[in-house]
């Protein structure tokens, strides 16, 4: 354990959550780096999604090594939104940090995000539901490591809020400062916005931290960031990260928050929009170049909006392509 944390009689109680499943050659670094966190007092809470190799033994051994671990193992994979639940209804802390079972973060990174969310509830909150991401060092398989923002890092001001970032997330709007990934890697908020939310919607195997943050967002919610990459992130395969189940998930959520683009007349332009997106993963140019010039056609405007704010992740997505095409037996 840390002999160097930080320590206050009234410091509130934070819960690191932890997903895991087959994670048996990673998850005791995700523990390690929980345990060096600088904040006091903590708890972690690891929910064992039914593994079918030795992540159960694995912690239980990393359990035994002292009183602040506790791990719920599930009758059945139900996948990570059911996971986090699982920690939400758990808790004990007033706030919960969620880390994931192959990753490692800073050791301030929640003395960083709490600073981060007190501060911003006293100057700008009002009362409102606040969470707070920070950027992530993403390190794929083939070496390449890119850093992924998030959204909300000025410090001087309110940070993006409401149903602007609901616009933005899912029609290209644009909002200033509100460009950047909202992962639930490197989320924390307090445990009672999370149980207000209902938690995360278990029907999302994917997406289900950006299904969060649009009810987040139309809950009035202000999303306030870190800059600094505090989470390292690594990219390793699930069965459930394909391009396919990628664009499964990202087109169902469309659907659910259908009412969004609808209030505009623009359900079919985002639809194509997502297809289009997954053509070009793909490698399926020509129908990509079809869908695009389709788009172009009909909503000229907002079409070179949308492709002027893809232009600087096209690195990352050629990375994510990557990722996908080189198979399991690569990863």
């Amino acid at each position: 354990m840390n002999e160097e944390a930080e320590t206050a009689a009234d410091a509130p109680l934070v819960t690191i959550g932890i997903t895991a499943y087959n994670a048996a050659d990673t998850v005791e670094r995700a523990v390690a780096s929980a345990r060096a966190q600088t904040w006091r007092p903590t708890e972690i809470v690891v929910v064992d999604d039914c593994s079918s190799d030795e992540t159960p033994a694995v912690l239980a051994q990393l359990a035994g090594r002292g009183d602040d671990m506790r791990v719920v193992r599930e009758a059945a994979n139900g996948g990570v939104a059911a996971a986090r639940n699982q920690i939400v209804q758990q808790a004990r802390g007033e706030f919960i940090a969620f880390f994931d079972d192959d990753d490692t973060s800073a050791p301030d990174r929640i003395a960083r995000q709490l600073e981060r969310i007190l501060t911003y509830e006293r100057d700008h909150a009002g009362g409102a539901p606040v969470v707070c991401h920070t950027a992530r060092s993403q390190i794929f398989s083939c070496g390449s490591m890119r850093i992924a923002p998030t959204m909300g890092t000025r410090a001087d001001g309110p940070a993006p809020a409401g149903p602007a970032v609901a616009d933005r997330v899912l029609i290209g709007t644009p909002v200033k400062d509100a460009y950047g990934a909202c992962a639930a890697c490197s989320q924390m908020a307090r445990t009672s916005v999370y149980r207000a939310l209902g938690g995360f919607d278990s029907a999302f195997r994917r997406s289900e931290d950006t299904e969060f943050a649009i009810r987040l967002a139309k809950a009035g919610g202000h999303f306030a960031g870190i800059e600094s990459p505090l989470v390292e992130q690594r990219m390793t395969a699930t069965p459930d990260k394909s391009l396919r189940g990628e664009r499964e998930f990202a087109l169902r959520l469309l659907s659910k928050h259908r009412d969004v683009p609808d209030r505009y007349g623009l359900f079919e332009f985002c639809r194509t929009w997502i297809e289009a997106k997954y053509d070009w993963l793909d490698g399926r140019r020509g129908a990509f170049a079809a869908k695009m010039l389709a788009l172009a056609l009909r909503h000229p405007s907002r079409t070179a909006v949308r492709l002027a704010a893809a232009l600087p992740n096209l690195g990352l997505n050629a990375d994510f392509r990557r990722f996908h095409a080189a198979g399991p037996a690569a990863r």
